[in-house]
């Protein structure tokens, strides 16, 4: 999958403009004046940078690979709807030892998510 996923068109591209941004600034580098050439090989690194995570984005978007982001929301979902049936539970066995008061107190109503479900 990582091989198919270098060979990926965006991802070609983007490391073909790094690169290619890489060189100008060693050339900049080599030409003589090192203070101007170090900033424009920095400059020239970020916005490699930059090209090259949104091309590997786009790559693993296209690949449906899940972001780090997307897979932190899905946890933190999970563990609301754990805490939700753990809730669910504890209010089906008081009911069912008896205890249940009618369902007066706080945890009578159940809160919605968050995407409304």
């Amino acid at each position: 999958m990582l091989r198919s996923l270098l060979n990926h068109p965006i991802v070609k591209q983007a490391r073909a403009a790094g690169e290619a941004q890489f060189g100008k600034a060693v050339a900049q580098l080599l030409s003589g004046d090192r203070t101007s050439a170090l900033r424009a090989m920095l400059a020239a690194a970020g916005e490699a940078r930059q090209r090259l995570d949104r091309g590997l984005r786009a790559a693993l978007d296209a690949a449906q690979v899940p972001s780090t982001q997307d897979v932190e929301d899905l946890k933190r979902r999970l563990a609301e709807m754990e805490e939700l049936i753990d809730r669910l539970a504890a209010r089906l066995a008081r009911k069912e030892s008896g205890e249940d008061d009618g369902g007066a107190g706080a945890d009578r109503e159940v809160p919605p998510t968050q995407d409304g479900g």
